[in-house]
Parts: C-alpha cells; structure tokens; sequence
C-alpha cells in the first residue's frame, strides 16, 4: 500500500538521522516508560508515609534542589570527559539509589533515599540534550529534539498506568521497577549510541569559546533573560505533578492515584498524537513565539482546574495544558542550542538545568501554602496568573532574538538557514 502524500510529508524530515538517534529514542522510552517515582512521588509522601501538604511539598522541593545541584555539577564533567561518559555514570549512580529505596520505602528517612538519587537524575538529563545536539546532523535540531519529546511521552503514556497498580500493590516495585527502566536505558546507550569525534557548529553563534563556561554563559544576556523565564515557567508546569496530584486528592479522595494516571496517560497519549503534527505546523515560527503561545494554553488549562469539574472537565483541562506543553516542549532545546558554544554544550545544557530544576524546587513551595490557604481554587488562579506574565516574557525575549538572528545573517525564523533556504524536508 502506498502511504498518503500528506503522510510521506510529515514522516520525511524524520529520514536519515541515523542509528545512534534512533538508539537515544529507544532508551528515552524505556527509561521515561519506568520513571514511576517522580509522578507519584507526592502521593508516596502524603499517602504512604502520611505526610501533610507543606511537609510533602518541603521533601518534593528538596529533590528538585538536588537536580538542580547534580545539573550544576555535571555538565562540566561531561565537557571534560566525553558527554556520552558522564551520562552513563550518572544514569546508573541514580538508578542504584532508587533501587535502594525499594528495600526501605516504609522508612521514614527513605525520602532521603530520593532526594540523593534525584541529585543523579538531575545530573543526567541536560547531558542528554547536549548528546541529542552533537548527534543531530545540520539543520535538523527541531525535528531531533521533537522526536525526543514525541519518545518521552510513548514512554509516558502506559508508565503510569502500571505504576498506579505497583503503587496500590506492590509499593517496592514502584522503586525496583524505575530503576530496572534505567538500567536498560544505559545498556542501549552504552552500546548503541556512538557521539561524533568531533561536535559541528551551525553558526558564529555555536563556535568555540575559548573562556570558561561559566564566563562565556555570562556573556550570553539573551541566555539569562531565557533562564529567567524558564524558571519562572517550571514554577507553572511543576504543578502538573505536585498540585495535581493533590488536586485530584481534594477533589477524587482514595481514587486519586487512579485518576492522576488516566490524566498523565491521556497528556501521553495526546502528545503522541499530536506532537510531530504540531512541531510540522510551527516550524517556521520562532521557539519564542511558540512558547508565547504556549503559555496561553497553559492559563486555559491550568484555569479550569480552579472550578470543581466533573472527569469530563478535568480530563478536558488536562487536553488543553497538554497543547501547551507540545508547543514549548518541541522548541527549547531548539533555542539552548543555537546559543551554545559546541565546546560547552554540556555546561550551557546543565546551567539551564539548574534554573528549570530551580523552578520544579520553588513549585512545591509555592503551592503548598497555597493548597492549604485556599484550596486547588487558589491555587490554579494564582499558577494561570503567572503563566500570563512569563508569556508576554516570552514575547519580548523573541524580539531580542531576531534582532541577534538579524545580526548574525541567520535570518529572522529559525526555519531559515543563513542561504535563505528551509532547514529540513
């Protein structure tokens, strides 16, 4: 059977890049299929060891501390010694820790257990950014990290609903179980993937930078301007694991778990639909713009959660936040990468992850007072609120960057090579 024009449209961008990509995709699915922990760590805490909201949210904001301190910590080690190298070691360190607390999760000092592990975790994934730029071939970045995003989220669309039931059954395996998907993950890497010996610049903007990281990152205004917003952002989205959760405590009681992975497993599902259509749709636009736009999403989404909606509306609101997270998701990296020197990758990667770590760390904080002064009700006011004023942040922000596109005879939409042509199929 021949496939569709429209189908052999959008599948053609998709072409060409290579094994060791594809192998990324593969361990991106395993790994996020069986990252069981971080979605129903809030409902652990609250539920299993009896936690209230603003301790919950204290041992929640610690754990995102500790990514923020593992992504501060690794990205100069991977420069140093080989991206692919550091990934791997962080990966299996993080992966032994969780396992650790399968042995001890009725412990009260086993959130400690998590909160090292997460130092790992959080070490782990701007390497993995870094890796997916040096092994994406030229001109080809969006639809690279758009895959990536796509493979998270076919992981993500059954790993929750088989946590749900580990969580009301067999507790231990919620831990054993996520770091057996990380294992697996580093074998396909560790045998799979193999990183050019040299990584390639796509412009001035990407070449070498002789100071250090943490100079050369300074220098950047436009990159801290990003890093603002991105902390500002993940304050918002953080909510759709530690506010939601309880959200859906207030609202749905002992079905909370069951509901929360029908919502995840439908945000999934949606990105698995969606995403590449979506990613077709924008690619010409600035990932900016696209974030700008996302963030109206989000304050439609995240808004409605402030009313007490039957399933129907939840699950609907749940559809709408979703759009917005296919919108940023698939244009971040995009934007790092295009303002990263090639011989700091790993270091710019692990210096946003510190801000974007910062943010899931602040989030709990945020909403826990929130959550016990006034209910979901003000606390998704106040969330949709803020999605607003990072949103017309991002539209400033894209200004600046075509300005600096202008400059640099990149042309005024990242779709645009510096010969005017479309990059990609």
């Amino acid at each position: 059977m021949e496939k569709s024009p429209a189908l052999a449209r959008l599948i053609a961008p998709y072409r060409g890049l290579g094994p060791s990509l594809w192998t990324m995709f593969l361990s991106t699915m395993v790994n996020r299929f069986g990252d069981f922990v971080g979605a129903f760590l809030s409902l652990y805490l609250s539920m299993a060891l009896g936690l209230d909201e603003v301790r919950t949210g204290a041992i929640v904001s610690l754990t995102f501390a500790a990514s923020m301190g593992g992504s501060l910590a690794s990205g100069r080690i991977a420069d140093t010694l080989g991206r692919k190298r550091a990934l791997l070691s962080f990966q299996l360190a993080g992966a032994a820790l969780t396992a650790a607390v399968g042995f001890s999760y009725h412990q009260s000092w086993a959130p400690w257990l998590i909160v090292a592990g997460n130092f790992f975790r959080g070490g782990a994934r701007p390497l993995i950014s870094a890796l997916l730029t040096d092994l994406a071939p030229s001109g080809r970045r969006k639809e690279v990290f758009g895959l990536q995003y796509w493979s998270i989220n076919v992981g993500v669309a059954l790993g929750p609903l088989v946590a749900s039931l580990l969580f009301k059954y067999a507790l231990a395996w919620l831990f054993w179980g996520d770091a057996l998907s990380t294992l697996i993950a580093v074998i396909l890497v560790g045998r799979g993937v193999h990183p050019p010996a040299l990584s390639h610049a796509e412009s001035h903007l990407e070449v070498r930078d002789e100071r250090g990281a943490l100079r050369a990152f300074l220098s950047r205004p436009i990159l801290l301007a990003f890093a603002a917003i991105s902390l500002v952002s993940s304050i918002t989205y953080s909510q759709t694991s530690f506010g939601l959760s309880l959200t859906f405590k207030a609202y749905r009681g002992l079905e909370a778990a069951g509901f929360m992975a029908v919502a995840m497993s439908l945000n999934a599902v949606t990105v698995i639909a969606l995403s590449i259509p979506v990613a077709r749709l924008l690619r010409r636009y600035s990932p900016l713009l696209c974030m700008a736009l996302s963030a109206i999403f989000y304050i439609l989404g995240f808004g409605a959660y402030s009313f007490r909606l039957g399933d129907l509306g939840l699950l609907l609101a749940t559809f709408t936040w979703t759009l917005g997270e296919i919108t940023a998701s698939t244009n971040m990296g995009v934007f790092m990468a295009r303002h990263s020197p090639e011989n700091w990758r790993g270091s710019f990667q692990s210096f946003m992850g510190v801000f974007y770590s910062g943010g899931w760390a602040l989030g709990p904080l945020v909403a826990g007072p929130l959550l016990k002064a006034g209910g979901p009700g003000l606390l998704w006011k106040v969330i949709a609120g803020i999605c607003a004023c990072w949103g017309l942040c991002c539209l400033r922000v894209d200004a600046w960057d075509r300005r600096i596109l202008r400059a640099a005879g990149l042309g005024a939409e990242p779709g645009l090579g510096a010969d005017g042509k479309g990059q990609g199929a």
